[in-house]
């Protein structure tokens, strides 16, 4: 096979993905909804990890890591959807995270800083980057330390609190991360 009847191949898999992804993201939509009715958690580590091993299952070896992968990433996407959706949600974790501070959403402000600490295991911290980088917000500094075998993170994240991206982001960083807390709100870059 030559590159190009590769990439017309490859073309080819992306359009038959399409139709497929789109029905995923309309049931996130409808899981989002039921989660508004009933409060439920739209992060459940253990049920997505079971999924995904038994996904996996039959996967060929030399690409079961990325098969595995491939779909964390759907699911972290397909979560993002749902905060989205999860207005209330995302006002809720905002405000207790801005009390807990002893900060206000009204103070003019370009940057928020935030704390958190997640597994230290491979992927666990690339994927609250990945979060930034899907709801648009840009990391301004990061430093990250091993500490009793967690990462301890703070992030400054360019933009308010009042910003969509950065509501839905701080709402999934304050659900799925341990620790969650906003250090504080600059109005410099």
């Amino acid at each position: 096979m030559t590159l190009e009847e590769i990439r017309i191949e490859i073309d080819s898999i992306d359009n038959a993905i399409k139709p497929l992804f789109i029905r995923r993201m309309e049931c996130a939509k409808h899981v989002a909804e039921v989660k508004s009715a009933t409060g439920g958690s739209v992060y459940v580590p253990e049920r997505e990890q079971a999924v995904i091993e038994r996904r996996s299952s039959g996967v060929e070896a030399d690409i079961k890591e990325e098969y595995m992968a491939f779909l964390g990433h759907l699911m972290s996407v397909c979560r993002r959807y749902e905060y989205g959706l999860l207005e209330e949600m995302q006002a809720q974790v905002v405000k207790e995270a801005l009390q807990t501070a002893g900060l206000s959403a009204g103070t003019k402000h370009c940057s928020v800083e935030i704390g958190f600490s997640c597994g230290y295991e491979a992927g666990s911290l690339s994927t609250f980057v990945d979060m930034a980088r899907l709801n648009r917000v840009g990391i301004i500094r990061m430093h990250a330390e091993r500490k009793d075998g967690r990462q301890q993170v703070i992030m400054t994240l360019e933009g308010n609190v009042n910003d969509e991206g950065v509501k839905r982001l701080l709402c999934q960083i304050g659900k799925e991360a341990e620790e969650f807390r906003i250090l504080g709100l600059a109005d410099t870059l």
